[in-house]
């Protein structure tokens, strides 16, 4: 039987995979949305949802042999977006179950004994559109979802792209149901200070951390450069509570937008603003030097990022 994600940490830094969404929007099989609203403002349908794995399975298979190949020993099934409610808005949402089921089936598939298989959870967006106000409905969403993953037999948790805390707390909640491990990761947005309900970095990781996350930190929206900080103040929050996790987008940000979904690149003129595979050898070597224990890449990150990361580990 594969060691569980907490053995393998224990072990040494854990190299999982990148970005599935935007890899595959780039080769024609998902939406950006951009044609139909403005993109970043959670009010429409389609952005970025995974519909690919009932619609085009092979394309994401083959996706995940190529992270598998260049050194992710963690592939992420793409369940991103998957709540029936998101789904629903993009005119997927009878096909939630099938969806789900389909994603976890084709990451398992190609991982075989050679990688563990993690259900991505993402925020909902509801609290943006909605506020607060929206915690029960979200509760529900994600509670259906983590059963689906749960079933369809993840063995373990990655709760990604959360901007509120708040959310986050209610996606922890859900996911303690289930019994499986918990990687929690925040996004900053607008500032590196603290996630859009005012939180810092640091009060972010303890709440994940008494939240039952075994591994806390940060995902997308920065370069691995202008994470490192975050992570250094979620490390030192938690004292060892619970591990330090991390995947940086693959996108150059700046002191004044320090998140790429901010920027007017986004999301259609990416291309202009990649960082270097480079910096992504160094994070590898950074991370181990910092005790980061899970390293992997978010949006912009394709199959060479992560070699480039796994031989920045091995160094």
């Amino acid at each position: 039987m594969p060691a569980s994600i907490l053995d393998r940490v224990k072990r040494g830094v854990v190299v999982g995979d990148g970005g599935y969404l935007l890899e595959l929007e780039r080769r024609g099989y998902v939406d950006s949305g951009s044609d139909r609203e403005k993109v970043g403002t959670g009010k429409g349908s389609g952005q970025f949802t995974p519909e690919v794995a009932v619609e085009n399975p092979d394309a994401l298979r083959g996706l995940h042999r190529e992270f598998l190949t260049a050194g992710a020993q963690v592939l992420q099934a793409l369940t991103f977006f998957g709540t029936r409610e998101k789904l629903g808005r993009a005119g997927f949402g009878e096909q939630t179950e099938a969806i789900n089921a389909a994603a976890v089936r084709l990451a398992k598939e190609v991982a075989g004994d050679d990688a563990l298989v993690a259900g991505s959870v993402s925020r909902t967006q509801l609290f943006e559109r909605e506020g607060p106000g929206a915690a029960g409905h979200v509760r529900d969403l994600l509670k259906e979802q983590i059963d689906l993953l749960q079933a369809a037999g993840v063995d373990f948790l990655i709760l990604e792209t959360f901007f509120h805390l708040a959310e986050m707390k209610v996606g922890l909640e859900c996911a303690a149901a289930s019994g499986l491990p918990v990687v929690a990761t925040m996004s900053f947005r607008p500032t590196l200070d603290a996630c859009s309900d005012g939180h810092s970095p640091a009060e972010c990781a303890r709440q994940m951390a008494d939240g039952g996350a075994a591994l806390v930190g940060a995902n997308c929206e920065q370069e691995p450069a202008r994470m490192l900080p975050i992570l250094r103040a979620m490390r030192d929050a938690v004292g060892g509570r619970a591990g330090i996790a991390a995947q940086p987008s693959a996108f150059r940000t700046t002191d004044q937008t320090p998140c790429f979904t901010k920027l007017p690149q986004f999301p259609d003129d990416l291309e202009t603003i990649q960082v270097s595979r480079r910096d992504f050898r160094a994070f590898g070597r950074q991370a181990r030097q910092e005790g980061i224990g899970f390293v992997g890449g978010c949006c912009g990150c394709n199959a060479v990022y992560i070699r480039a990361l796994a031989r920045g580990v091995a160094e």
